[in-house]
């Protein structure tokens, strides 16, 4: 049986706060064995978010603006047979890839993770 990859897809425009950490928690929370790709999707940033990510080694390429059109660009660049769309605020749960994989290997087609907060306050 084929082993399945993933291909970590983020798109992007202006997030030069944020995309830094978010690499980096990919990195710490997944297992490495079945994360084919990190792919940034610049949608027209004119801060330096694309500088930071392609200095933490992904992959980053240009789009048009859109969170849509940044996604299908996205995956239509991925070499990995899954697809996990991650938005640049956003950090995903420890172990995700293998979490993903096993979902998929329950013959689920889709899914998410439950999202949290992080703070209690609104303000």
């Amino acid at each position: 049986m084929k082993q399945s990859k993933l291909s970590i897809i983020i798109p992007v425009l202006n997030e030069e706060a944020s995309i830094a950490k978010l690499i980096k928690e990919i990195n710490t929370r997944s297992t490495f064995k079945q994360m084919n790709e990190i792919i940034v999707v610049d949608g027209g940033s004119t801060d330096n978010t694309t500088t930071i990510a392609t200095s933490l080694n992904v992959t980053v390429i240009s789009s048009n603006k859109g969170r849509a059109k940044q996604m299908n660009t996205g995956a239509k660049a991925a070499n990995g047979d899954i697809l996990y769309f991650l938005h640049a605020d956003t950090i995903p749960p420890y172990n995700f890839d293998c979490k993903i994989l096993d979902s998929i290997s329950k013959n689920n087609v889709a899914g998410s993770f439950r999202m949290q907060f992080d703070s209690d306050s609104f303000f």
